[in-house]
């Protein structure tokens, strides 16, 4: 026990050193004006958030309490924790992004995903927590033979982590590219160090509770920005869409459907794939293990919906409002008169607009924290899969001690960590 805490300790420590080493090369690195508000905010979330890493170690002895948080998470904190897990970069950075490009038709993604949750609240949380220990497949094995069903779950499990940390990654080297001025596969690099510090040593409560942190600061940045949007218009929507259709290459056409999905039937199918796909996603599915009962599971799945239903109103007004106040601004465009950055980067963008360089250093330190929360929730998915369903039951059928399990899963997620790092720099 001793030594687990040493080790914690001085991955803490270690952690800390290459954030203030990664602020220290930066006069190196810099290819163009690093925002030095954005990197303080940065190191400040990082060193908290590795506290509370270090405090989650010494809880985390089982297999139960790396998995599972020993199933002492409420259901109010396990629904911040699961917005905090859908509230990733594609949500905050890439559906206001859309609606930048596209109008009213960029919120197709926002609406697949809450149409899933009435599936997932009504026939899957409260057997999940009931029939479950700490994933999907323990469930599924209860009306199938174990060893397919396992192997199945594990292979779906995998294939949909390995792909949803590509885009993790590649996001944080994008948004550490354009703010902070650290080479792309330095940002990258970063980022999978301190993932598996984050999984490795605080297994679910250290993960819970980056994502409820990230969460409250993610729904605060994004209510100041659309607030400040609104402002602008004297709280009037209409005039804030006006301007936007007048501004806007699309004119009127923003306004309706038509411009990101092209046909009724694709637009069906895609709303369908992201409905079943938010009821599949293996590091939420997760979360609902972590409660001490049914109730609290279904309690999840309100406050839940809640906070990711404002959430994506929100984006819609932020996208809207970079329509209007950074699609008209020669400041954050290139040459080329395109958007520095690319689309994604639209609501960063915004954050200068309405709130100055302070505002950007805290929206662009939370946009970065949002991807490591995530990609933290990511990786311990796939490190119970590889562990639980095939190391523990597949493989030992049942007979694998909680500590040879929990050794398992720490060096699935050093190897997760590894590759999410060479993919994430490949793509």
């Amino acid at each position: 026990m001793k030594a687990r805490q040493f080790l914690a300790t001085g991955a803490l420590f270690v952690a800390s050193a290459s954030c203030f080493a990664a602020g220290a090369d930066l006069g190196q690195a810099v290819k163009q004006a690093t925002n030095w508000t954005a990197i303080s905010m940065f190191i400040v979330f990082v060193i908290a958030t590795l506290f509370i890493t270090k405090w989650a170690a010494r809880k985390t002895r089982s297999a139960a309490e790396f998995y599972a948080a020993g199933g002492g998470i409420t259901g109010f904190q396990n629904g911040l924790a699961i917005a905090g897990d859908f509230m990733s970069a594609a949500s905050f950075l890439g559906i206001s992004a859309a609606v930048y490009a596209n109008g009213y038709d960029g919120l197709i993604y926002s609406i697949g995903f809450l149409v899933g949750w009435p599936i997932i609240t009504f026939l899957m949380a409260e057997r999940l927590r009931n029939l479950g220990r700490f994933t999907f497949a323990d469930v599924a094995a209860y009306r199938f033979r174990q060893a397919p069903i396992r192997a199945f779950a594990a292979s779906g499990t995998l294939v949909v982590v390995a792909f949803y940390l590509i885009a993790q990654m590649v996001g944080a080297g994008q948004l550490i590219k354009l703010l902070f001025g650290l080479d792309y596969w330095i940002a990258v690099v970063i980022v999978g160090m301190l993932m598996m510090v984050y999984v490795l040593f605080g297994g679910m409560t250290a993960t819970t509770w980056v994502q409820i942190i990230k969460a409250c600061l993610l729904l605060a940045g994004a209510s100041f920005m659309a607030f400040m949007v609104l402002w602008q218009f004297h709280f009037s929507p209409e005039a804030l869409f006006a301007k936007a259709v007048d501004v806007h290459e699309k004119k009127a056409s923003i306004m309706g459907p038509g411009n990101f999905i092209k046909d009724p039937i694709s637009a069906i199918s895609f709303g369908i794939a992201l409905m079943f796909g938010t009821a599949g996603l293996p590091h939420i599915l997760m979360r609902f293990f972590t409660v001490p009962n049914a109730k609290e599971a279904r309690k999840s799945v309100f406050w839940a919906t809640t906070w990711i239903g404002y959430f994506y109103i929100l984006t819609f007004i932020i996208g809207f409002g970079a329509i209007v106040l950074v699609s008209t601004n020669p400041v954050f465009k290139d040459a080329a008169g395109k958007l520095l950055g690319g689309n994604n980067m639209a609501a960063v963008h915004l954050a200068t607009a309405v709130g100055g360089n302070v505002f950007l250093g805290f929206i662009s330190a939370v946009a970065f924290a949002t991807i490591l929360a995530v990609v933290a929730g990511l990786t311990l998915a796939g490190a119970s899969a590889v562990s639980h369903d095939l190391y523990a039951t597949l493989f030992k059928h049942g007979k694998a001690s909680s500590a040879n399990e929990l050794f398992v899963s720490r060096v699935t997620t050093v190897v997760l960590g590894i590759v999410a790092v060479v993919l994430g720099i490949v793509f």
